[in-house]
């Protein structure tokens, strides 16, 4: 019988359901609740790399200041670019935001003193539609959490074979990787973010990159 004791448990402890994990759990109740911070960043894609500063707090139209390169040089595609963010801009930065896509079913892949990371199908966020909760299910994710607090350090999801969401398109490469740093109140922030998508879509080609990255939070604004 004390043989089989111990052996029982571990059988136990690996049917266990993910909510009981409490590294999970923590992370499922952070909150984003805090101060909103200004911040300085760097955004790059296939054409432009460029340098500015984002406050949320100011009125939509004066949120992002470009300080390089100069306007002159400003493609269109990156002046719309810069509408759509300005228009979507609202100090949300923070990694809790990963944790909707985080469903119950996940297994743990590798594990430190401090860290954990999990892979798991990932779910599609709330108002995500009905491509975009298709698209989900053919991704592959990776996650990791600081087992102190349940904080997210890093967000990796990949498409690990080409898909074609309709008849005349097909995803060949889609990944979306972002890495995550502590603000100086505690919660983590997308530090670093790099997507990018490619394939074929009404006979047409289309390779998408953009990477951005958050050199510096400023002084909380509001």
């Amino acid at each position: 019988m004390s043989r089989i004791f111990p052996l029982a448990l571990i059988v136990a402890g690996l049917a266990a359901p993910a909510s009981a994990d409490p590294v999970i759990e923590m992370m499922r109740s952070l909150s984003k609740d805090g101060p909103i911070y200004a911040y300085e960043m760097i955004y790059s894609d296939a054409e432009i790399s460029a340098v500015g500063k984002i406050d949320p707090s100011q009125p939509e139209g004066q949120r992002i200041l470009v300080t390089s390169p100069a306007e002159s040089e400003w493609s269109d595609d990156f002046r719309e670019g810069l509408e759509e963010m300005e228009a979507e801009t609202d100090g949300d930065i923070w990694c809790t935001d990963f944790a909707e896509m985080v469903p119950s079913e996940i297994s743990a892949l590798d594990e430190s003193y401090t860290t954990i990371t999990y892979a798991f199908t990932p779910q599609p966020e709330a108002d995500a539609d009905g491509m975009e909760k298709k698209m989900m299910k053919k991704l592959k994710a990776m996650v990791t959490l600081d087992k102190t607090d349940g904080s997210v350090l890093a967000f990796n999801m990949k498409l690990p074979k080409p898909y074609k969401p309709a008849l005349v398109a097909k995803i060949n490469t889609f990944e979306m990787d972002a890495t995550c740093a502590r603000a100086p109140d505690g919660r983590t922030f997308v530090e670093t973010f790099d997507f990018k998508i490619a394939g074929s879509a009404m006979m047409q080609s289309f390779d998408e990159t953009v990477s951005r990255r958050i050199t510096r939070l400023l002084d909380p604004v509001g």
